[in-house]
Parts: structure tokens; sequence; C-alpha cells
């Protein structure tokens, strides 16, 4: 078997897809330290579509602290194509090991990197994201940020959560806000009386 040095001098100076390819292959089942580091290196130079699906696929074969860590950075790509597999991978790989990153990414200067990562720990199974989310909605001063963080309390919070969901129409006296916060209200207030009937 090629070892891992190899392996990623493939995928740097390899001008043959196929090459890449197999190289990529391999490095997704040789679970050493580095591997996502050089695949998420190869994912920003790669143009064909094949090897980087491969990439994405060989990224969800490894740890998962290694591979946010790794892919975090591409949710701020000015390539929609790394910003959309960041995003997919992000997703999968999310748990409660992976907070940090993630609060890292929501105090990230670019708006539109933070509306991403609250879509990503909506969308995930992580056990913090509600913990992350009400956070966002406590703290971020951006109204598409908290808009779409309140978004997912309504679907994911419960009546407790209605306290912090009003206080947002203070902070930010929005038309946009005040709309998204009386359907959040509307669902959070809603479930327990949908739940009695059934």
């Amino acid at each position: 078997m090629t070892d891992f040095k190899e392996l990623a001098e493939i995928l740097e100076n390899a001008e043959e897809p196929d090459e890449r390819l197999e190289a990529v292959n391999s490095l997704g089942i040789l679970d050493v330290p580095g591997a996502a580091r050089v695949l998420v290196q190869a994912l920003r130079r790669e143009k064909d579509p094949v090897v980087k699906e491969a990439m994405t696929n060989a990224l969800l074969m490894l740890p998962a602290e290694e591979v946010i860590e790794e892919v975090a950075v591409l949710l701020s790509s000015e390539e929609a194509s790394l910003r959309s597999i960041a995003f997919d991978v992000l997703i999968c790989k999310s748990d409660e090991y992976s907070a940090r990153v993630f609060e890292t990414l929501l105090q990230d200067s670019d708006r539109d990197t933070r509306v991403m990562t609250v879509h990503v720990l909506g969308r995930s199974k992580n056990p913090l994201a509600l913990e992350l989310l009400r956070k966002t909605v406590r703290l971020d001063s951006d109204v598409n940020v908290v808009g779409a963080a309140l978004e997912y309390l309504g679907e994911a919070g419960d009546l407790s959560d209605a306290r912090l969901v009003e206080q947002c129409r203070v902070r930010f006296n929005h038309p946009y806000i005040d709309y998204i916060i009386e359907r959040v209200l509307t669902r959070l207030r809603g479930y327990p009386e949908m739940l009695a009937k059934t």
C-alpha cells in the first residue's frame, strides 16, 4: 500500500484525475493524522468534479474532530462549490466535541459565514446545537443571523425559549425579525396544544 506521504504528493502533483482519484480513495481508508488536512488542501486546487466528490466522501470516512477543524475554514471560501461541500460535511460530522469550532465560526466577522454556521447547526444532530443557537439569538447583532437562528429555535426549542425570542423584538425593532418572532412563538406555544390533541 502507498504510504501517506506518497499519497499526499500524488494529490499535489499528479496531472491525471484517475491518479488523484486513486490517491483520494486510499486516503479515505488510511486513518492517519493529517489526512483531512491533505484532502482539504487538495480540494482547494481540484477542478475535476468526480475527484471532488471522492474527496468529500473520503472526508466523511475520517474521524470527525480532525475533519471539522479542517473543513470549517471552507465555509468562508469564495468558491460556492467549496462552501457547499463544507456545509454538507459539517452537518454529517458535527458532534459534541466540535462545539469550540462552531463557537469560533459564530464569531466570524463575515455575516454569511455566521448564517451558514447557523444552518449547519440547525440541520445537524449535534447535541449542543440548541445551546449554540440560543447563544446566537441572545448575542449576535445581525438581523439575518439572528433570524436564521430564531427559525431553528422555533423548530427545536420549547416554551421556555419564548422570553428569549420576545427580547429580540426590542433588540432589533425590525419588521423581518417581528415576522419571524410571530412564527416562532406560534410554534413554541402551539406544540403543547397539538400534543394534547393527539
